[in-house]
């Protein structure tokens, strides 16, 4: 069995403590509430981070989903959390696929689990995570992903969070759609049964969410500065355009450049032993 990418990183100099933890699904609130941690000052990381962080915080996620559901070597534990999150103090979005870990390991953090209802969770995914499941397996960025280490990492995460999210089926597969709405109801119950209960908050978005339900629970005055309000197809078209297109655009002018510069050298080399012979 190969050697895993988090045992070969050097071990941090410190490891700050996990405040805040956010137990929730993808598409619930959870990129408005890592914009919010951030402006009351925790250090929060998120998919955004994953993705902006690069090739090594990529490979680390995709690792510890495939360690643990897939069973391509040893389940992280605190050790390895502590390794990957030692900069963060607040985790959004992660832990939906590590929640017993996650409560077990901080014990001491505050905890929030938004939800909203499944039909639009699941309408939520439709306008959003689905098309770029589908997009990372599809031209093209299936070849593009074969000369870009980048867009490599970002496929393959992608890939891994499909598997994983659709039980071995695609995010368009009725099967896989299914059990990823049972999954969502599911981690809700865990969350709700094993968080310490005076230190879990849980929100539902239809009946509000903002700086009045977190900033108490948190213990933080309530900003004048008005909650964050995402929007999540936009946000999703300016990660594309801001991360992926630059290096598709880069990718096909190196394909180019495979095919163009040795027809030029060989355009330049019959011009001067044939057109030029003396």
């Amino acid at each position: 069995m190969m050697s895993r990418l988090i045992d070969r990183l050097p071990a941090p100099k410190q490891v700050r403590e996990k405040k805040v933890i956010v137990l929730s699904r993808s598409r619930v609130g959870t990129f408005s509430l890592y914009q919010a941690l951030g402006m009351l000052g925790y250090k929060a990381y998120h998919m955004a981070e994953v993705v902006t962080s690069g090739l090594t915080h990529m490979n680390l996620f995709e690792e510890a989903l495939r360690c643990k559901y897939l069973g391509a070597g040893k389940p992280y534990g605190k050790a390895e959390f502590d390794k990957w999150f030692a900069d963060y103090d607040a985790i959004v979005e992660i832990p939906q696929f590590f929640t017993e870990e996650f409560i077990q390991f901080y014990p001491n953090a505050r905890f929030i689990l938004t939800e909203r209802s499944l039909e639009s969770w699941t309408r939520s995914m439709n306008n959003t995570a689905i098309g770029m499941f589908t997009a990372t397996r599809s031209f093209p960025l299936s070849a593009i992903r074969k000369v870009d280490s980048f867009v490599e990492a970002f496929c393959s995460l992608h890939n891994a969070l499909e598997t994983v999210t659709y039980h071995g089926k695609t995010c368009q597969d009725a099967e896989g759609v299914k059990a990823s709405e049972r999954d969502t109801m599911q981690l809700a119950a865990i969350a709700k049964a094993k968080a310490p209960k005076d230190r879990l908050l849980v929100v539902r978005l239809e009946d509000g969410f903002g700086w009045e339900q977190i900033c108490p629970f948190l213990g933080h005055p309530i900003p004048e500065t008005r909650y964050p309000r995402g929007n999540a197809p936009q946000e999703f078209k300016k990660m594309g355009d801001e991360i992926l297109v630059p290096r598709i655009v880069r990718a096909g002018l190196m394909a180019v450049s495979a095919v163009v510069i040795p027809m030029l050298s060989i355009g330049a080399w019959y011009y001067v032993k044939v057109v030029r012979r003396p």
